[in-house]
């Protein structure tokens, strides 16, 4: 169930929207002018009002599988694929780490990787007297926890709605459906992870709703402290040699780490890379649970290689082949993006600072290995549906993004059938789950627009001149009082 969101009228920073650079080619201004010249146009489709019924497509297609899952959670009393399979442990992703932010030895009994940052925050956001058994008489009991985490999910559909807003009126619906109700968003609430906390950072620190630059700088200190693999976002600001912006990064992100470890009593670097290397070092407990939302083929290929019981994809020859093809594709893509960046380290005027960072995401989240860190695609969605719908890479990344955020799948070759008490149904259930469509189209989706992001940045460094000085905002379409980290 969803609750609606009244965003009030068009604020006064849209103003600006009539300067910014129009990254389509031709200036929106002389097309005004030539439509009311000659009437008889008016009859044509214009390609505006086309990219606004594709998009709205897309979008719909986004809440006909949010409505089909919700038909078949009445149906079957559990969420279906791609939602997680363990349908006990949902919020457990906000409630675990609760149980050990009201407590304390979260990294030496635990084991945590998470900064001490997100402990304080659960610490402030959580009833400590539900605490006194377990996680589960947690979730059970602390209803605040549920109803912060909740309101801030509630915010982000509006800072969403208002970034993009003030990038393109005629695109935030839509791009905001696709973020606030599509897949990543709404897997990372269902397991009630701190994701969502972090995401509202991020988007203060890379959209366009702050104007001073150090508040910016300190969203993302914040988000690095809640997602370590956040660091990279700020490999843009090195490549544009923002380096007072980089320094107050670091400071800042610093202190809070330094703040909240002294808060919580624990949680240094040392315990950290502790914990880190064990967990590493550690056989995966489940092949399937990687495979299971991954960003990459890396757990499919370890799938073929591995030949898990009771999963065969083919006959060892043919497994081997799609093993050898699939390690050259992530290889050649990485190659492609590094290659990218450290061309755009020696040509840094051209590069726009919001789209190196979605390639430095695509480049993070691609790598993973092990886990199912799927939800972790919102921040690179984020960042790409600021690209105008226009040029055949562009809307070929769009789509693609569209496509990721539909949360619906279709199982091929069932591996999991567990009995288990669904905590969302209220009731006892079968839950199903196996190999699925979606498992082995997502990654090559992200592929795709991982490409396509070093294609786009490729045309930035390598453009002339001329084109490098019509365009001072770094392709963040944002007003120049507004543009914060995106400041020529």
């Amino acid at each position: 169930m969803f609750v609606g969101i009244w965003l009030g009228a068009h604020d006064p920073l849209d103003a600006h929207a009539a300067t910014r650079p129009y990254e389509g080619g031709e200036s929106p201004a002389p097309r005004l002018v030539e439509s009311r010249g000659s009437p008889g146009s008016l009859t044509a489709v214009s390609p505006s009002r086309r990219r606004s019924w594709l998009e709205r497509a897309l979008a719909g297609l986004v809440l006909a599988g949010l409505v089909l899952a919700a038909w078949r959670f009445a149906q079957q009393g559990y969420l279906p694929q791609p939602f997680y399979y363990r349908v006990s442990e949902s919020l457990m992703d906000l409630y675990t780490p609760a149980l050990w932010a009201n407590h304390a030895d979260a990294y030496s009994r635990w084991h945590s990787l998470y900064p001490p940052l997100s402990f304080v925050f659960l610490h402030l956001t959580s009833l400590n007297r539900c605490y006194g058994v377990n996680d589960l008489a947690g979730r059970n009991c602390d209803w605040l926890a549920r109803l912060a985490l909740f309101a801030i999910f509630l915010g982000n559909l509006a800072l969403v709605y208002r970034n993009y807003r003030l990038s393109d009126p005629a695109t935030a619906v839509p791009r905001t459906i696709a973020m606030g109700l599509g897949l990543p968003m709404l897997y990372a609430l269902e397991r009630g992870n701190l994701l969502i906390p972090c995401f509202t950072c991020f988007v203060l620190g890379y959209g366009d709703l702050i104007r001073r630059r150090w508040i910016r700088c300190l969203a993302l200190a914040a988000a690095m402290n809640f997602k370590p693999y956040l660091v990279f976002v700020v490999v843009p600001l090195v490549i544009k040699r923002r380096w007072a912006q980089v320094a107050a990064c670091g400071l800042m992100g610093g202190a809070i780490y330094v703040a909240t470890a002294l808060w919580y009593g624990s949680g240094w670097p040392l315990q950290i890379i502790a914990n880190e290397t064990s967990y590493a070092g550690a056989p995966s407990k489940s092949w399937f649970s990687d495979l299971y939302f991954a960003t990459s083929y890396w757990p499919l290929i370890h799938v073929l290689r591995a030949f898990p019981p009771g999963l065969r994809l083919g006959s060892a020859p043919v497994e081997a082949v799609w093993s050898a093809v699939l390690t050259g594709a992530l290889r050649a893509t990485q190659l492609a993006a590094l290659a990218c960046l450290v061309l755009a380290l020696f040509r840094p005027a051209g590069a726009r600072v919001r789209r190196l960072a979605a390639l430095s995401v695509a480049v993070s989240i691609t790598a993973f290995t092990t886990g199912s860190a799927g939800y972790a695609q919102i921040f690179l969605f984020f960042l790409v549906f600021y690209e105008p719908w226009c040029g055949p890479t562009r809307i070929g990344v769009l789509i693609a993004a569209y496509l990721l955020c539909i949360p619906i799948d279709y199982v091929i070759l069932p591996v999991v059938h567990q009995g288990a008490f669904s905590w969302l149904g209220g009731r006892q259930v079968t839950a199903a789950a196996g190999v699925s469509i979606g498992q082995l189209a997502r990654p090559a989706l992200l592929l795709i627009i991982q490409m396509g992001l070093v294609v786009l940045n490729l045309e930035d460094v390598l453009r002339p001149a001329e084109g490098m000085r019509r365009r001072h905002d770094d392709g963040l379409t944002c007003s120049a009082p507004a543009a914060g980290l995106s400041g020529g």
